[in-house]
């Protein structure tokens, strides 16, 4: 038998730290809520500041002493949340203020820390400011995907060699996240990225292009065409297939040589790929080679083949209907898929 000393000993052992912990965390929401309370008015005024002096009214003496005497994490609080709701007229403004302020070294400091997660904090409070001047290639290559990440998004406004070179490089990265954050990023700073672009799509090879050949389809640049007939015979399916989706962007006689060739490629994707560019450039004289691909063994090829035809008009049509009295139960299928689609009567044509 347990007795009833022992059992008192093993509730107190239990209840004391279960009421420490309910303490703690009763404590800390009552110094949350007396935390807000008291910065709120601070916070108030120089938001109050901020405003008039965006508004081409300049800071006083006295204002900037204030704005200068309020505690770091308040300073980054009054940015963080004005910021997104500033113009770009008035970004340079609002880091000029913040430099006198002493926050952008502040940040800077920050990206230096041994701890990932105050290297993140900094290059946020730099990337709502626009500002910083920070060594990016060892934030380009931290070890922590989410600096990585987010040194891509500061990127954006510091469109440098080196800062597009790292961007460039993220896009073989690892981490899902910070492929995403380089392409995004390259894709808002535009034309300046191009030529840089098309130079790492001429030197890189491999699977390490396929980020960077979305990138391409997406700028549509005619400085990147050169680079996309290269990449037509890459040892890639999936490059080759991006390859063949910038050529349809780009359009012009080269292009559509290219893609009537990769018509016969030895990959389902591939071939799609070409079919749905020359229907997107509308390039009807190719239609008796894409014709073919009606019967094609795969189902996606088939589809983009009669969707193309569809794209040609007349022309395409023509063959669409011939497709129909096809023995091949699967290219008559598509043709007859595609017509409907198309809302041709039986009587729209006559062969």
């Amino acid at each position: 038998m347990v007795s009833e000393k022992t059992l008192i000993w093993v509730l107190a052992l239990e209840i004391v730290p279960l009421a420490c912990a309910i303490g703690v965390i009763f404590g800390h929401v009552a110094w949350i809520w007396w935390n807000k309370k008291r910065s709120r008015p601070v916070l108030a005024r120089a938001r109050t500041i901020l405003v008039a002096a965006l508004g081409e009214s300049a800071p006083s003496s006295d204002d900037m002493s204030f704005l200068i005497a309020m505690p770091v994490r308040l300073q980054a609080r009054l940015f963080s949340n004005l910021a997104p709701s500033v113009g770009s007229s008035h970004q340079e403004q609002l880091s000029a203020i913040a430099e006198k302020m002493g926050l952008i070294v502040y940040g800077e400091a920050l990206c230096k820390s041994r701890w990932w997660w105050k290297r993140l904090y900094g290059i946020r409070l730099l990337t709502t400011l626009g500002a910083g001047d920070i060594s990016t290639q060892s934030l380009f290559n931290d070890w922590s995907p989410w600096v990585r990440a987010q040194i891509a998004e500061w990127a954006v406004d510091h469109p440098k060699p080196d800062v597009i070179d790292g961007l460039l490089t993220q896009l073989d990265d690892p981490a899902g996240v910070c492929r995403f954050a380089a392409q995004d990023s390259l894709l808002r700073m535009g034309n300046i990225v191009i030529e840089p672009l098309a130079e790492y799509l001429a030197t890189e090879s491999g699977r390490k292009l396929e980020t960077a050949m979305e990138v391409a389809v997406s700028l549509a640049d005619p400085r990147l065409l050169n680079a996309a007939l290269a990449r037509c015979h890459d040892d890639v399916p999936q490059v080759r297939a991006l390859a063949a989706s910038i050529l349809g962007t780009l359009g012009g006689e080269e292009a559509v040589n290219r893609l009537a060739e990769m018509l016969f490629d030895i990959t389902p994707t591939v071939r799609a790929a070409s079919a749905q560019s020359l229907g997107s450039l509308a390039h009807w004289p190719a239609a008796a080679k894409v014709a073919p691909l009606l019967a094609d063994p795969e189902w996606a090829v088939r589809k983009e083949a009669g969707l193309a035809l569809k794209l040609f008009e007349a022309p395409g049509i023509l063959f669409l209907r011939r497709a129909l009295s096809s023995s091949n139960s699967e290219e008559a299928d598509m043709a007859q898929q595609v017509l409907a689609l198309s809302g041709v009567t039986e009587h729209a044509f006559t062969l």
